[in-house]
């Protein structure tokens, strides 16, 4: 049995935000080979990121 933790699958539409930058991102896709993502801002822009890597991702907190 391997003693790598398990991480969550990203998947495309989910929002995130990343470690390395502030705002909101899109993942707009997956690769699960190198376990990066690309990933759109939320602000309107159409940069797209690529290759992040799934361990600078964190999850998005929604304000109640």
């Amino acid at each position: 049995m391997s003693s790598q933790a398990t991480t969550a699958i990203p998947k495309r539409g989910e929002h995130v935000g990343m470690a390395e930058r502030s705002g909101r991102f899109e993942i707009v896709d997956v690769n699960t080979l190198m376990q990066t993502v690309n990933v759109k801002a939320l602000d309107g822009s159409e940069h797209v990121t690529r290759n992040v890597a799934w361990s600078s991702l964190k999850p998005e907190t929604r304000k109640a």
